[in-house]
């Protein structure tokens, strides 16, 4: 801006200056007046209004003071520097205005920034408009301004001043407008004839006003000033004419005379010249810009018309490949025009020209039902008549297939363009029939859908996106209670009125994830006063048809999973036959009462109760009557209790009953009571034998505190301790005084099973099995030992006080890792050899047992088929279920199992039929006298027959004598195992004794005869 302002703020001084060279003596007036051409160009290009206010005051001051400068008062040089700013400053505005009212013109302009070029000749008369406007009032404050200075003013001084001005303002602004953009505008060509034409004016000019040219040639410059303003563009033709006017001027002031000479006075003659300069820019400015119009229109003509052929070249593609047929008819039926389409539908001649169409081709005119469309009902009829024809559906004959399709049929009038009537119908064929097709299918759909709503075991609502039902079966119906049609229209969320806030919030996400299930559970309002509880799983689904969305809502009555689910939750926590907690809720309840006492203090007392002789009456009586049984005891001890007070069933005859505010005095009466009560109850029940009783250990939390042990290990000790005790009766322990004799007892083996777990102070012994038909030890059973002194212990030690104290797993675990290690050394001697280990009633289901085995077989590299698991039956049967869930893992990897003890207990036969083991091991109660009782070999028999059915191997326990060895020999025993075979020894001595070379063939073998009769025993080398 700052540039500009300088740049012109000099041209304007300069121009006064050389303005002021032009005062012609006899008027006072300058001839040419270059500064109003200045300062409106300059007002022109100004950039902001705020920059067009600084070039009024700059030419008013300039002007002023110019004009005071060279021999005007000040007065008026005030008045016509005023009037300077009119000139410049109004052509501006005036110019600004009418672009801004005319916006068709090259650019709406609203005096913001710089007006647009010259281009058109629109913008040539608003510039022309706005300059005259401007002038007219700079004239009569330049008059104003010479009255101010005493001369006198007549209306040849007035049309002196304004065509001056004006002049000047045209030559130099329009110059100066029509310049702008030429670089866009203006390339090699034109320039070269600018440069002929500009030689050939300069030429006319000298021969019409050169010195002492007296002819009147005045028009000779025009006739240049048209070619050039017909052949140049704008700019170049608009510089021609401010170069004809600005070198006329300059040869008229230097050569008086000339074409001008002839007017008769220097007032007229001034005139004339400034006319005449006017006009030659004027002139070009017309002429280019009509020119440059011109040439726009016969080019966008030139465009239109290339357009106009390509859409029709495009529709006529278009038209061609589009593949609904498009038919134009007239009045009297025929058809004028057809794309290729269409031949599906026309007969076309088959020896006429391409594609002409046969004189007797009609469009589609049949009905669905067969019936031909009367003459005033065919499309095309109507579409004369003026009527427009949507979507009728007809029946057409495909003449390309021979098949009749569906075809809708649209048709529009086509006016003529004269009369405005319709004289031509335009019909557009498609074929409707697949979409008919699947309109069908989707309207079966509909219906299946309706009636699988209807249908539906569970209820099912249609909502709209607000949550309104709109649909609803039977189902939900009878949830609710209340008939359909007064669910219909109501809002969902009625439906839970507890719940109401909840159920809107389910819908909103179901609508704020289209596509996506949402589900939730709530309590509803149901038939009658019961509450129903219900699962609504919702989904918003959107129509392919495009119609709205809807949200689908199921709810499923829950009401009786739901008491379902509470009695399966009240299964898990209680025992199913007395109702009593379990072991399960006894353990949570034990934990939080002992996290209670790690908070406040160790307060409250545990009784643990075992009924005596109870085997007893399951064995001779039956379940049934241990059944009955056990709920008279659970009774017993309920009625016993108070509500604060915890009584459980642990499992077989074994309650708990957790005292949780009671003293060692309070916890003895309590356990009293309940020998008592318990004892009398036995009494009551037929059939029960009258030596039931109960046998109660009683331990405050205090005492076990101080003792540092866990209660219900300590408990449980002291129930045996009543046991041995005599039975129907309680054990105690002060909280004061040492251990019992007995407790003490057990807690020491409890110490020293616990050390020989931590320090290895256990060792396996290996007695073993002979194979009875090839009289060779193939196998061993591991015998658990306590090494921790001076004589080996066995388990019958010490087993009893770690299945109470918990630590039967711990040994269990200890056996399984050492035992298949030790079985893959004897596999180096031996791999045929096999090897049973034990495991304890308390191990069976012990996930973590399991998981030893399986790491151990894994780590030593063992074949899993060599190691045999042996389950006594009393730890098979505490939990059959568990018992085959322990063992299906390690069968999977091969393991074998064999039931210990077999006959021993009263269900015998009943756990070999369910579950799975591979061997046998009879109880050696029927093994050692079977020589002497026939009762003993009855039974061996039956058991032998019943394994060998099974297809199980038997093993012979307590073989301790030949005549034993001779019987099961006889019956048809695979294996024999006791202390006439070998006792258990360490490994070591084992091998030795009975692996390494022939000493695994067992020389004291009888034989036996075909018969079955023994035979003379074996010798062996």
């Amino acid at each position: 801006m700052t540039g500009r302002t300088v740049t012109f703020a000099a041209a304007y001084a300069l121009a006064i200056y050389v303005g002021r060279l032009t005062v012609l003596p006899e008027t006072g007036l300058a001839l040419f007046w270059p500064a109003a051409g200045v300062g409106a160009t300059w007002a022109l290009f100004a950039m902001r209004r705020a920059e067009v206010g600084l070039v009024a005051v700059l030419v008013w001051v300039e002007a002023t003071i110019g004009l005071a400068l060279t021999g005007i008062e000040w007065s008026p040089a005030l008045v016509i520097g005023v009037a300077n700013v009119v000139a410049a400053v109004g052509t501006r505005l005036v110019c600004a205005w009418l672009c801004a009212s005319s916006p068709t013109g090259n650019l709406a302009w609203d005096g913001g920034g710089t007006p647009p070029p010259l281009r058109r000749l629109g913008d040539v008369v608003r510039f022309l408009a706005a300059t005259m406007c401007a002038i007219v009032v700079s004239a009569g404050l330049g008059m104003l301004g010479l009255v101010v200075g005493g001369t006198a003013v007549t209306g040849q001084t007035a049309l002196g001043w304004a065509l001056r001005n004006l002049a000047a303002v045209v030559v130099i602004a329009g110059t100066g407008l029509a310049l702008r953009g030429a670089r866009d505008m203006v390339t090699r060509r034109p320039l070269l004839e600018f440069a002929v034409v500009l030689l050939v004016t300069l030429g006319v000019l000298w021969l019409v006003f050169g010195p002492g040219r007296a002819a009147s040639l005045s028009f000779l410059p025009l006739a240049v000033l048209v070619w050039g303003g017909l052949r140049l563009p704008v700019p170049l033709a608009a510089l021609q004419g401010a170069g004809t006017a600005v070198v006329t001027l300059v040869l008229v002031l230097a050569t008086p005379g000339g074409p001008f000479g002839d007017v008769g006075d220097i007032a007229g003659q001034a005139l004339t010249l400034q006319a005449f300069m006017m006009l030659a820019t004027v002139l070009t400015l017309v002429l280019s810009t009509t020119q440059w119009e011109r040439d726009r229109l016969v080019s966008d003509v030139a465009a239109a018309g290339r357009r106009a052929r390509r859409q029709a070249e495009d529709l006529r593609v278009i038209t061609e490949t589009i593949p609904d047929a498009l038919i134009v008819m007239d009045h009297d039926g025929s058809v004028l025009l057809h794309n290729h389409a269409a031949r599906r539908w026309l007969a076309v001649t088959e020896h006429g020209p391409d594609g002409q169409l046969d004189a007797e081709a009609v469009p589609p005119r049949r009905r669905l039902d067969g019936a031909l469309l009367a003459e005033d009902e065919r499309p095309s009829r109507r579409a004369l008549d003026g009527e427009n024809v949507r979507g009728l559906v007809l029946e057409a004959e495909d003449l390309e297939s021979g098949q009749l399709r569906l075809v809708s049929v649209d048709a529009s009038p086509l006016l003529d363009s004269a009369s405005d009537v319709p004289d031509r119908a335009l019909l557009v064929l498609r074929d409707v029939t697949d979409e008919h097709r699947r309109l069908d299918d989707v309207e079966a759909a509909h219906a299946r859908t309706e009636r699988l709503i209807a249908d539906a075991p569970h209820g099912v609502a249609v909502l709209d996106m607000r949550g309104v039902v709109l649909q609803v079966n039977d189902s939900l119906a009878a949830i609710t209670g209340r008939p359909v049609d007064d669910l219909v229209g109501c809002s969902f969320d009625d439906l839970a009125p507890e719940n109401r806030e909840e159920v809107a919030l389910h819908l909103q996400r179901a609508v704020s994830t289209p596509g996506s299930r949402v589900m939730g559970e709530w309590t509803i309002p149901g038939p009658g006063r019961d509450d129903v509880h219900v699962s609504l799983t919702s989904r918003v689904i959107s129509s392919q048809d495009g119609s709205e969305e809807v949200i689908l809502v199921n709810v499923v009555d829950l009401s009786e999973r739901r008491r379902y689910e509470q009695r399966l939750a009240h299964l898990a926590d209680h025992d199913v036959l007395t109702g009593l907690p379990n072991r399960r809720r006894f353990d949570e309840a034990l934990e939080e009462h002992l996290a209670r006492c790690a908070r406040v203090g160790p307060h409250g007392a545990l009784l643990l109760l075992d009924l005596d002789h109870f085997k007893e009456v399951n064995d001779t009586r039956g379940h049934d009557a241990g059944d009955e049984l056990i709920v008279s005891t659970a009774t017993v001890l309920r009625g016993s209790l108070r509500e604060t007070d915890l009584v459980a069933r642990l499992g077989g005859d074994e309650f708990a009953v957790l005292l949780r505010e009671a003293d060692r005095e309070a916890a003895e009466q309590v356990a009293a009571a309940v020998v008592e009560r318990i004892r009398a109850n036995s009494r009551t029940l037929e059939g029960v034998n009258r030596r039931v009783t109960a046998s109660v250990g009683v331990v405050t939390f205090a005492g076990a505190a101080e003792r540092a042990e866990d209660v219900l290990a300590l408990a449980d000790m002291l129930m045996y301790d009543a046991k041995e005790a005599g039975r129907d009766g309680f054990a105690s322990l002060d909280d004061s005084t040492s251990n019992l004799p007995r407790s003490g007892a057990r807690m020491q083996w409890k110490a020293r099973i616990e050390a020989a777990l931590e320090n290895d102070l256990f060792e396996l012994y290996l007695q073993p099995l002979l194979h009875l038909d090839s009289g060779r030890v193939t196998g061993a059973e591991a015998l658990l030992r306590l090494v921790d002194r001076d004589d080996p212990v066995a388990p019958g030690a010490f087993i009893s006080v770690a299945e109470r104290t918990g630590l039967a797993p711990a040994i269990d675990e200890w056996v399984a890792r050492h035992a298949v290690e030790m079985l893959g050394r004897l596999l180096r001697i031996d791999p045929e050899l096999h090897l049973g280990i034990n495991l304890s009633a308390h191990s069976i289901g012990d996930a973590t047992v399991a998981r030893t085995i399986e790491d151990a077989l894994r780590a030593h590299d063992v074949n899993p088929r060599r190691l045999v698991v042996e389950v006594t039956e009393t730890a098979a049967v505490s939990d059959v279920a568990a018992a085959r869930r322990f063992a299906e893992p390690l069968r999977a990897l091969g393991v074998e199992f064999a039931l210990d003890d077999f006959g021993a207990g009263y269900g015998s036969f009943y756990y070999l039929k369910h579950l799975s083991f591979d061997s046998i091991k009879i109880d050696g109660e029927f093994v050692k006298g079977a020589h002497d009782s026939a009762v003993d070999r009855a039974i061996l028999r039956s058991v032998i027959g019943i394994a060998r059915a099974l297809g199980k191997r038997t093993v012979a326990e307590f073989v301790m004598d030949e005549g034993a060895l001779s019987v099961v020999r006889e019956l048809g025993v695979d294996f024999a195992q006791g202390f006439l075979i070998g006792e258990p020894v360490p490994f070591e001595r084992f091998v030795s004794t009975h692996l390494v070379g022939d000493r695994g063939l067992w020389l004291g073998l009888p034989q036996v005869e075909d018969d079955g009769r023994p035979r003379p025993a074996l010798t062996g080398s």
